[in-house]
Formats: structure tokens, C-alpha cells, sequence
């Protein structure tokens, strides 16, 4: 059987933190050490999503110095050194980290992503970790990733209620309607790919994004099943339109 890819936003940078400026001098003003801390790692995680990575290093190596014992500050270093390809480094970085606060929720969700490229085992606990702190802002991200984690290791039934837990939150999380119906279209259970592939494209449409061949395929996937001719049509045609060198396209033309 054919597996479904399962789909993530594994970017590193782009879902660290809100948008901060560049501009430090108000943030070291005055400031108590906890605060200067504080804003030097977020000023460190603004360098580094913009691609500056040498003021991006200064400006946690100053976290750092003001206080060696930050966690934020160690998980912050050590997305720098993940984005440099230093695993090494970033490991022992988000270990320490860890070390210092268990329960810091961005270390523990970034770390899960971190050994789930690695495809180690255990980062789904760190995932589900972060996924049960209510308080944290990328909680959604870490329910959608722990799916992700749990599919890869073909933990269906926990992968389901962690993509259904990710739509609950918030209805727009084409991430979870994706790969719910990635995955009940693997177990041919097209009675519920179909319906969560309905709730997929009134949120593409919503959102005025665009099919990617993923969700194209999986259309053409459910409409063979109901042997709906015209959907399984029009879905390979814009499949063959937008995206001819695509996996999926190549795939489909095997089954003509």
C-alpha cells in the first residue's frame, strides 16, 4: 500500500515568536535583569528569523551572560545552533535548557520537532508535553506536530484525537484537516476522509489560498472511491495544471 504523506510546517524560524523590532537600546535602558534577559532573546530570535545569525548569536550569547541559567535563553541558542546545522550543539543547548526548566513549554515543543526530524521515538513526549501547557501560544502547532509524530510511528488512534484537538481549537487548521483525511483515506475509511476534506476546502477557500497537489490527490483519491467521475477530473486536471513534476501527479498518471 501506497503511504500517505503526512504534511508539516517544519520551518524552523518562521513560528518562533511574534514579530519584535531590531532595535535594542529601549530594551537596555534601565531594565531589570530578568526583563533584559527577556528582550535580549527575543531580539536574538528576531535576528535569526531574518537570516542575520551573527547578531542573532550576540544577542543570546548576552541573555546568556546576564544569566547562564536561562532556559529561554538555552532553547533560544539552541534554535540558533539548529538552524546553523550544528545538531551537536543543539542538542546539548535544548538538553540544558530542559535541564533548567522542564516545564518550558517552547524548549520541550521545539526539542519534540528537533528528534522528530532526527525520527527518534521519544520526541513525541516532548510534543505532548508542550501540547497539554494551556498556557502556551503555540499549542495548536504542538497538537498539529504531535499528530505528525504519532502517524510517523503508525500510533493512529492517538494521532486522530491529536489533529482533532488541533481543529478544536481553532476550525482553520488546515494542517489537521489535511492530514485527517491523509490518514482515513490510508485506512479506506472515505466516509470520514470525505468529511473532513469538505471541512479542508471550505477552509482553502476561506483563507483564499490555493490547493496544494497533496490536497489535490487526496481529492482524486475520495472522488475514485465514489467513483465520481467529474470531481476525480477536475481535481487531476488542476493537479496536471499547477503542479505536472509533483509526486502526486506522477502517481496519478500510473493509475490511467
Amino acid at each position: 500500500m501506497q503511504t500517505i504523506k503526512i504534511v508539516s510546517i517544519l520551518g524552523l524560524v518562521a513560528i518562533l515568536s511574534a514579530c519584535v523590532t531590531t532595535t535594542d537600546s529601549r530594551f537596555t535602558k534601565k531594565a531589570s535583569p530578568e526583563k533584559a534577559v527577556d528582550n535580549y532573546v527575543m531580539l536574538g530570535i528576531s535576528y535569526l528569523r531574518q537570516g542575520d545569525y551573527s547578531m542573532a548569536r550576540k544577542k543570546i550569547e548576552r541573555a546568556l551572560m546576564i544569566d547562564p541559567n536561562s532556559a529561554p535563553a538555552h532553547n533560544a541558542m539552541a534554535l540558533y545552533w539548529q538552524d546553523r546545522g550544528e545538531g551537536e550543539l543543539a542538542n546539548k543547548e535544548y538538553l540544558i535548557a530542559l535541564d533548567l526548566d522542564g516545564d518550558y513549554s517552547p524548549a520541550n515543543y521545539h526539542y519534540g520537532r528537533f528528534l522528530m526530524v532526527l525520527g527518534q521515538t521519544q520526541a513525541c513526549d516532548y510534543l505532548r508535553k508542550a501540547s497539554r501547557d494551556i498556557h502556551y501560544t503555540g499549542r495548536k502547532a504542538a497538537f498539529e506536530d504531535l499528530g505528525l509524530c504519532l502517524f510517523s510511528q503508525r500510533d493512529f488512534k492517538p494521532a486522530i484525537a491529536a489533529y482533532e484537538k488541533a481543529w478544536q481549537m481553532e476550525g482553520s487548521s488546515l494542517i489537521a484537516a489535511m492530514n485527517l483525511t491523509a490518514i482515513y483515506v490510508e485506512q479506506k475509511r472515505f466516509d470520514l476522509a470525505q468529511r473532513w476534506f469538505s471541512r479542508l476546502e471550505s477552509g482553502i477557500q476561506k483563507s483564499q489560498q490555493e490547493h496544494s497537489a497533496m490536497s489535490l490527490w487526496l481529492g482524486i483519491e475520495i472522488a475514485r472511491a465514489s467513483k465520481d467521475r467529474n470531481a476525480e477530473a477536475n481535481y487531476a486536471f488542476k493537479l496536471k495544471k499547477s503542479f505536472p513534476e509533483s509526486d502526486e501527479y506522477q502517481r496519478y498518471k500510473s493509475l490511467r
